[in-house]
Protein backbone atom coordinates (compact mmCIF):
# COMPACT_ATOMS: atom_id res chain seq x y z
CA UNK A 1 0.00 0.00 0.00
CA UNK A 2 1.29 3.19 -0.92
CA UNK A 3 1.78 6.20 1.24
CA UNK A 4 -1.41 8.47 0.54
CA UNK A 5 -3.52 5.13 0.92
CA UNK A 6 -1.88 4.70 4.09
CA UNK A 7 -2.32 7.66 5.63
CA UNK A 8 -6.00 7.79 4.66
CA UNK A 9 -6.73 4.42 5.89
CA UNK A 10 -7.57 3.32 2.11
CA UNK A 11 -10.11 0.45 1.75
CA UNK A 12 -11.68 -1.30 -1.09
CA UNK A 13 -15.44 -2.56 -0.31
CA UNK A 14 -17.44 -3.83 -3.32
CA UNK A 15 -15.59 -2.37 -5.92
CA UNK A 16 -14.65 1.13 -4.62
CA UNK A 17 -12.51 2.87 -2.13
CA UNK A 18 -13.49 4.00 0.77
CA UNK A 19 -11.08 6.33 2.67
CA UNK A 20 -10.83 9.47 5.42
CA UNK A 21 -9.19 13.18 4.54
CA UNK A 22 -8.72 15.34 7.43
CA UNK A 23 -9.42 19.10 6.98
CA UNK A 24 -9.79 21.61 10.09
CA UNK A 25 -9.76 19.10 12.28
CA UNK A 26 -12.36 16.84 10.81
CA UNK A 27 -12.41 13.90 9.69
CA UNK A 28 -14.45 12.61 7.62
CA UNK A 29 -15.08 9.57 5.27
CA UNK A 30 -15.21 9.50 1.81
CA UNK A 31 -15.90 6.69 -1.03
CA UNK A 32 -14.71 6.84 -4.84
CA UNK A 33 -16.29 4.65 -7.39
CA UNK A 34 -14.45 2.03 -9.35
CA UNK A 35 -15.60 4.16 -12.19
CA UNK A 36 -13.86 7.04 -11.06
CA UNK A 37 -10.69 5.04 -10.75
CA UNK A 38 -10.89 3.67 -14.48
CA UNK A 39 -12.29 6.65 -16.08
CA UNK A 40 -10.50 9.26 -15.19
CA UNK A 41 -7.11 7.56 -13.75
CA UNK A 42 -6.28 4.70 -15.38
CA UNK A 43 -7.32 2.28 -13.42
CA UNK A 44 -7.30 -1.01 -15.68
CA UNK A 45 -9.60 -3.10 -14.14
CA UNK A 46 -11.71 -3.52 -10.64
CA UNK A 47 -9.38 -5.67 -8.79
CA UNK A 48 -8.24 -4.10 -5.25
CA UNK A 49 -4.32 -3.60 -6.07
CA UNK A 50 -5.48 -2.03 -9.44
CA UNK A 51 -7.78 0.72 -7.91
CA UNK A 52 -5.66 1.51 -5.06
CA UNK A 53 -2.79 1.86 -7.68
CA UNK A 54 -4.77 4.63 -9.67
CA UNK A 55 -6.13 5.89 -6.14
CA UNK A 56 -2.38 6.18 -5.28
CA UNK A 57 -1.56 7.68 -8.56
CA UNK A 58 -4.34 10.48 -8.22
CA UNK A 59 -3.39 11.67 -4.74
CA UNK A 60 -3.39 15.28 -5.44
CA UNK A 61 -6.74 16.18 -7.79
CA UNK A 62 -8.79 13.30 -5.14
CA UNK A 63 -7.54 15.61 -1.86
CA UNK A 64 -8.76 18.29 -3.43
CA UNK A 65 -12.17 17.28 -4.29
CA UNK A 66 -12.09 15.79 -1.10
CA UNK A 67 -11.07 19.10 0.59
CA UNK A 68 -14.01 20.59 -1.51
CA UNK A 69 -17.12 18.89 -0.25
CA UNK A 70 -16.00 18.22 2.74
CA UNK A 71 -18.64 20.25 4.20
CA UNK A 72 -21.39 18.85 2.66
CA UNK A 73 -23.36 17.25 5.13
CA UNK A 74 -24.27 13.05 4.93
CA UNK A 75 -24.70 9.84 6.94
CA UNK A 76 -22.24 7.44 5.69
CA UNK A 77 -19.42 7.95 3.21
CA UNK A 78 -19.14 11.06 0.99
CA UNK A 79 -19.38 9.66 -2.61
CA UNK A 80 -17.00 10.87 -4.96
CA UNK A 81 -18.41 10.08 -8.92
CA UNK A 82 -17.21 10.94 -12.32
CA UNK A 83 -19.15 14.38 -12.00
CA UNK A 84 -16.90 15.17 -8.77
CA UNK A 85 -13.87 14.91 -11.28
CA UNK A 86 -14.65 16.60 -14.68
CA UNK A 87 -12.40 18.85 -16.01
CA UNK A 88 -12.72 22.44 -14.58
CA UNK A 89 -14.59 21.00 -10.89
CA UNK A 90 -10.97 19.24 -9.53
Amino acid sequence: MGEFAHRTEATVKDGDVLFHVETDGVTRQFEISSDVLQEHFGATDTSGSELLRAFEHAREEIEAVARKVKANPTEGPIELGTGDFNEGLA
